[in-house]
């Protein structure tokens, strides 16, 4: 089997040029084929110029990559003007003709170099806001924003740079209609759709997070909306979406920054990112992030320390191969995030009605616990002709608890609260995830296509060993609370005899994405993914029996479609897609065991995308319905509880999207989310009742602006609010989470060599919870930071 491993990708890298020529797919057609004008803007010292602007006859806007490369396809013969603008640099200009079928490469050279253009970018602190919303991930497909039929956010550094975000969860907070939350022992999530959406995809690949992501490794992160399961499998995503975090790449120069920052809690954090080419031809590149950080918790009990360090190396074998290995390893020592439940004799309404101070914790900072998160990623990339690349793909993720202990406490009456402890020890998960795409481009006839073919193999497993314990019960009117300590802990779990679980899964996908360009204005989208799920059961190594083993087969579609009235400007689309989530055997009652259906969520949607004003305003208005079936629920049968799956939820709404930069300096981004959702066929308890933790309103806005000209050039002010409805905490909608507001602002002073920042988070001292639809967390009131950065 790893023979086959290895030899699958090479033997269909090998064949690809033979399948497309019996696919009538050649360079020899006889139809007419459309022309390309692709080039590299670069500096006067040869570096690439990232933010330079080039335009094709004066009106149509495209922005270099990283790279400092531009291309600009689908065009017929003809003559044209391609002119290249930088703020503060005399516009160039050149006209091109293009033949049939002709790529044409027209390159540019600014009269300034790398230094004095990292001062005119840095220093004003600029982020394009429509360049960056390309995303290779949202379709595995090299598509632009408009040309995508479904609807996806990014959220990139320089944004999450000016609003001093430490933790992907912050970064979610531009997320139109996203409400954060946290799962476990603090790992992020979000609610979106009416679904919560636990896992977090790493450059496209699976991960398996014991710890939170630290953003310092991180260059955006992208959120595609909606059930993705055609590209992506039922495992890694919900139905309301997909996070995937893109982290940082070497580039072609020697660079980087140290930061220092401090702040409320005994926050004292240093990092650094350090990126160096190995050799002098520039085709070995390495960087490397680092993050060491202290902090209290703000209640009065709890405190943890991270270290993070995430190297990268590319090494570009050729102008046909290059070869990408990048890893993260994350640590984290203190205490646990604690969990707050909500029995069903407590006769209040919300949580902010409960009669303890809010800074009260009723943990010991006494409970430690380890937890790990590590995550290797290699990646083979070659070109197999102009219109063809493959992609070879490897992700190992492992996560650890060692002795991880931490508090679930249960309102159990309105005065009185239970303590009890959950404990790890330890909890080892991972995944192994290969992936082999092929992308491509061709015509047959007068319609372009764009054809992802691809299969992944991904498999995990679970080896943990879990307890739990009562520890006591306390009056929160009481004048003194008793210490509890974790030595009384230790004392209760000797006297447990806890078996440790073992249980893997295998997952097998083959999938193709097919974006069929019928004219310049009108493009269709059809995909669809085979997926064989493989359950191998869980395991109690003591006794040595396994339960739980099933199989099941899945098919996901995905259809879309797109029209541009203006090119390039207005696209309207639309979408179908579809999710599943495997369903295992059930035994029931009476001794007898069904196999249960893949539960199924189908997705349809509708909207407008809008780039305009040279680039300076981009804008997203969508409509979705989600229809879930296939739910398991109980029904009494001759006195007998039987499982089901016969029961349906719906979850529609609105959302929206306006990001601009309309005069130089000033730049927003704002968000808002609207969401219904029930239970159409259920138990009677929540028959028609809210999902757990899902608010019906998520507002979010952005707004900073940076002197770009004076004596202070280079300083700004940011200021955003985060709006999220009231949500119910159980599922018989008769407690909730009140609804809340957070204000943020920060300041700051940004030149070549130095960054100054402070910032204030939860400006109003907001008291307000999350939850990951299981326990609930109380989050911080107001807080401050301060940074110095110096940059090399």
């Amino acid at each position: 089997m790893k023979r086959l491993y290895i030899i699958f990708p090479v033997f269909l890298l090998m064949g690809m040029p033979a399948i497309v020529e019996a696919a009538g797919i050649s360079h020899a057609c006889a139809y007419t084929q459309n022309g390309v004008i692709t080039g590299r803007i670069t500096t006067s010292d040869g570096q690439p110029a990232e933010f330079a602007t080039v335009l094709l006859n004066n009106k149509t806007v495209v922005q270099v990559d990283k790279a400092g490369t531009y291309r600009i396809g689908e065009l017929p013969a003809g003559t044209y003007t391609i002119t290249v603008r930088f703020a503060g640099q005399q516009t160039q200009a050149r006209t091109i003709t293009l033949q049939d079928g002709e790529t044409v490469t027209a390159d540019f050279a600014l009269q300034i170099s790398a230094k004095a253009l990292n001062e005119v970018v840095i220093v004003g602190d600029k982020y394009t806001v429509t360049a960056k919303k390309r995303s290779n991930t949202a379709s595995r497909l090299p598509l632009e924003y408009l040309e995508n039929p479904q609807v996806y956010n990014v959220v990139d550094k320089e944004l999450i740079a000016e609003q001093m975000a430490l933790t992907l969860e912050e970064s979610f907070r531009n997320i139109p209609g996203a409400a954060p939350a946290k799962t476990g022992a603090g790992m992020p999530a979000f609610f979106s759709r009416g679904f919560l959406t636990t896992d977090n995809l790493r450059n496209g690949m699976a991960t398996y997070l014991r710890t939170g992501i630290d953003l310092v490794s991180v260059e955006r992160v992208e959120t595609v909306k909606g059930p993705s399961s055609t590209l992506f499998g039922g495992t890694l995503v919900s139905y309301g979406g997909l996070v995937n975090y893109v982290t940082k790449k070497p580039y072609e120069k020697f660079g980087g920054e140290v930061n220092f920052m401090t702040g409320s809690y005994e926050l004292n954090r240093l990092t650094a990112d350090i990126n160096a080419p190995v050799n002098a031809q520039k085709t070995v590149l390495f960087r490397i992030n680092m993050a060491a950080q202290n902090k209290n918790d703000w209640q009065d009990q709890g405190h943890g320390s991270t270290l993070v360090i995430a190297p990268s190396l590319t090494y570009k074998v050729s102008d046909r191969l290059t070869l990408r290995l990048d890893a993260d390893m994350q640590n984290y020592k203190g205490t646990s995030n604690t969990g707050w439940a909500v029995n069903s004799g407590v006769t209040l309404k919300s949580f902010d009605q409960l009669p303890l101070e809010y800074k009260r914790s009723l943990i010991d900072n006494s409970f430690i616990g380890h937890q790990y998160s590590r995550n290797v990623f290699a990646q083979a990339e070659y070109k197999l002709s102009s219109k063809w690349t493959s992609q070879t793909n490897y992700a190992w993720a492992n996560g650890e608890y060692t002795d991880l202990l931490y508090f679930n406490q249960s309102w159990i009456r309105n005065d009185s609260i239970q303590r009890a402890l959950g404990v790890f020890s330890p909890d080892k998960v991972g995944r192994r995830h290969i992936q082999q795409n092929f992308t491509g481009e061709f015509n047959t006839g007068s319609l372009r296509h764009r054809l992802l073919i691809g299969a992944d193999f991904m498999s995990q497993y679970r080896n943990y060993k879990y307890a739990s314990l009562i520890l006591d019960t306390v009056n929160v009117l009481s004048a003194t609370i008793r210490d509890v300590k974790v030595q009384k802990a230790e004392e209760m779990l000797a006297r447990l005899s806890t078996p440790p679980i073992m249980s893997r899964q295998n997952a097998y996908g083959a999938y193709f994405s097919d974006v069929i360009n019928i004219t310049g204005n009108l493009l269709v989208m059809a995909s669809l993914r085979l997926d064989y799920f493989e359950n191998k059961g869980t395991t109690n190594n003591l006794s040595r029996a396994t339960t739980g083993a099933f199989d099941q087969l899945a098919l996901s579609p995905k259809f879309g479609i797109v029209y541009q009235p203006v090119k390039e400007k207005i696209a309207l689309f639309a979408n179908y897609m579809n999710g599943f989530k495997n369903e295992g055997d059930v035994l029931q009652p009476d001794g007898t065991t069904i196999s249960l259906k893949p539960q199924q969520a189908e997705q349809i949607e509708g909207g407008v995308k809008l780039d305009l004003l040279n680039n300076k305003l981009s804008a997203t208005i969508s409509y979705y319905d989600i229809s879930v079936s296939r739910i398991r629920r109980t029904q009494e049968i001759n006195g007998q509880n039987f499982i089901v799956q016969d029961g349906t939820q719906e979850s529609k709404g609105v959302e929206a999207e306006v990001i601009g930069n309309p005069f130089p300096g000033f730049n927003f981004v704002a968000g808002y989310g609207y969401n219904k959702n029930k239970y159409t066929k259920s138990n009677k308890d929540v028959l028609g009742k809210r999902v757990i933790g899902t608010p019906e309103h998520v507002g979010n806005v952005w707004l900073s602006y940076s002197l770009l000209n004076g004596s202070l050039k280079g300083l700004g002010i940011g200021a955003g609010v985060m709006y999220v409805s009231d949500a119910f905490y159980n599922a018989t909608n008769t407690f909730s989470m009140p609804a809340y507001t957070v204000v943020d602002a920060t300041l700051y002073y940004n030149q070549p060599r130095f960054r100054l920042s402070v910032k204030a988070s939860n400006i109003t001292n907001e008291h307000y919870w999350i939850s990951d639809g299981f326990y609930s967390r109380p989050q911080p009131p107001v807080n401050f930071l301060a940074g110095i950065a110096y940059k090399f």
